[in-house]
């Protein structure tokens, strides 16, 4: 497939200020494209074999994001359509997919990673994925960036997670005396979620488990259910141990659920110990900060109010939309230079 590179310039040259972007991505997060889908462009997911589906468990496709037909494989891009830059959101599958198509199209490549780098990978295999660049580069966490090794230069930025917390809030439920864990593919996952951990930290305590888990635990049917999970829980444990913030975490301190977690990654960053939740890798101190807060109603209260008034403050919704809203601005804006 050949296509003109004058199409991109002339698209760039007389879109009108505030005319909606059209941007090809591929399916993800959802719930994390969903906060993507509030700047108000139109999303396009390319689908392939190889890259994940869209899954409604875990949020309704917004009406701005549009799932191509992965049946007519390369040519599901409808190029009646003109586009204003490609998004790839991993290195891990998406990236060569989206170099393809920006350089078949001539558009701008945005490279989001949301992951970091395996701790087994040598140093050529981390080398070689540092080539993958596109001409603006996201992390969710300055952590992500170092963890990396990456060389920032002036087209690197950080856009840290954002939650919509008029949704994610308590609710005035009674809360139940147990701890909380939402989790997906928790098993399989143990190596970057810590599921054997899990098990031997709640040992003989109350707890609950939300996520798609063959035979441990289904997914909440509605975000508004998994709301309810948040804000019904006294407490929320989480156990990951590569992952730069699990979105998860937000949500439940969003919901002013009183936090323990492991102390990896960004997570230390988020959490002050003692003060808006608990953090560490020793296993039993956090089954004995469990036990605290199952037994200290008040404390885990506070705790839980603490913990909202950090998302409210350095994980917004209204700052993520603005931020990636500027970078998607300026992406828009790179012409094809041949």
């Amino acid at each position: 497939m050949s296509i003109s590179p004058i199409s991109s310039i002339t698209r760039s040259a007389t879109r009108l200020d505030g005319e909606p972007l059209n941007i090809l991505t591929f399916p993800t997060h959802e719930r994390y494209e969903t906060g993507l889908c509030k700047t108000g462009h139109n999303f396009y997911a390319y689908r392939a074999e190889g890259i994940k589906d869209w899954n409604s468990d875990y949020a309704e496709l917004p009406s701005n994001y549009c799932l191509l037909d992965p049946t007519l494989e390369a040519k599901q891009i409808p190029l009646h359509l003109d586009f204003d830059l490609v998004l790839s959101q991993n290195k891990f599958g998406q990236f060569q997919f989206a170099k393809t198509i920006s350089d078949m199209l001539h558009l701008p490549l945005v490279s989001l990673e949301h992951t970091l780098p395996m701790p087994e990978w040598d140093l050529s295999t981390r080398e070689g994925l540092k080539q993958m660049r596109g001409d603006i580069n996201i992390f969710i966490s300055n952590y992500s960036i170092n963890q990396w090794g990456w060389d920032s230069r002036n087209n690197t930025f950080v856009i840290h997670h954002g939650v919509d917390t008029n949704l994610f809030k308590p609710s005035g439920l009674e809360r139940e005396n147990h701890m909380l864990s939402v989790v997906n593919d928790w098993i399989n996952r143990d190596w970057c979620c810590g599921f054997y951990s899990w098990q031997r930290i709640t040992q003989n305590l109350p707890n609950r488990v939300i996520g798609d888990t063959p035979g441990l635990s289904e997914p909440a049917p509605s975000i508004e259910k998994l709301v309810e999970e948040y804000a019904s829980s006294r407490i929320f444990l989480n156990t990951s141990t590569i992952s730069p913030v699990p979105t998860s975490l937000l949500e439940a301190m969003a919901c002013e659920c009183a936090i323990v977690s492991t102390s990896t990654c960004m997570i230390p960053e988020i959490i002050e110990h003692g003060v808006n939740g608990f953090i560490s890798n020793d296993e039993q101190e956090l089954r004995e900060y469990l036990v605290t807060l199952l037994n200290d109603e008040n404390l885990a209260i506070e705790m839980g109010k603490r913990a909202r008034q950090t998302v409210l403050e350095d994980f917004s919704e209204k700052k993520f939309v603005q931020t990636w809203e500027n970078i998607f601005n300026k992406a828009s804006e790179c012409f094809f230079k041949g």
